[in-house]
């Protein structure tokens, strides 16, 4: 009798521990989707023309236009929110944004916290600025030299995986640039494109322009891992405004080679 107890005794635990199991599994948050969207949440970082910034206080750029004609594509509503750059990857793993859409280049690193969509840009030159008055013509003589980059962008990785340069990190391209002007560094490293607005008010002749071999920036959306139909949905969307002409279309409005 003592037996046939405690055999009960154990079926019943055994049953509650599947019980919460299952319980447990079907109400972990990251097990299913959350509930529709029906407006988008896109953070951006408004400092980095031509993909995203600031005109006549409107938020606007190259990958803006993408992630609106996206969602239009998806019969979606689009809310814009400009965030610092190096808070868009945090607040996107957390699901407060869905979407980030500021000229982000895919990584080993961040694909492990990120969905990114298929690339929608690439070819993008990473460049060494400098004065004409003392040119820099290679990565060979940044060693003991005061190098400016944008904090979290592709330049400053590509910087700091150096040995001896001298790293001043500043949060915007337009920040960047004024430091060179102002001799707070010696060569400003950046994407190519993003200085290509600041040639239109400082003249290109004042300075020498450099392309460093073999480093090329390539953007892509950035989707959240919670939301992997909407991953899936976005990164659809890309390859069709890839093939019909869209993109090539934005390129052109925003003078993208």
């Amino acid at each position: 009798m003592q037996n046939k107890k405690n055999l009960f005794i154990a079926i019943g635990i055994i049953s509650t521990i599947i019980g919460s199991y299952f319980f447990l599994g079907r109400n972990r948050p990251e097990a299913t989707e959350p509930a529709k969207i029906n407006v988008v949440i896109v953070g951006t970082n408004a400092e980095y023309p031509p993909f995203s910034f600031i005109h006549e206080n409107q938020i606007t750029g190259f990958d803006i236009d993408i992630i609106k004609e996206a969602c239009a594509r998806l019969n979606k509503q689009c809310e814009i929110q400009d965030k610092p750059f190096d808070a868009l990857i945090p607040e996107v793993q957390l699901g407060k944004i869905h979407v980030i859409a500021a000229g982000m280049t895919p990584t080993a690193e961040r694909e492990k916290q990120v969905f990114f969509t298929r690339p929608h840009y690439s070819g993008d030159p990473l460049i060494l600025i400098s004065p004409k008055s003392a040119p820099i013509m290679s990565v060979e003589e940044l060693n003991g030299k005061n190098v400016i980059v944008n904090e979290g962008f592709t330049a400053d990785r590509y910087i700091s995986s150096l040995t001896g340069p001298n790293i001043k990190r500043f949060p915007a391209v337009s920040e960047g640039f004024l430091a060179l002007k102002s001799g707070r560094g010696d060569v400003f490293v950046t994407a190519e494109s993003s200085v290509q607005d600041y040639f239109k008010l400082h003249d290109r002749n004042d300075f020498e322009i450099v392309p460093i071999e073999n480093q090329m920036e390539t953007y892509a959306l950035v989707v959240s891992k919670k939301y992997p139909e909407l991953f899936a949905n976005l990164d659809k969307i890309i390859g069709d405004m890839l093939e019909d002409g869209t993109i090539a279309t934005l390129k052109a409005k925003w003078n993208l080679k």
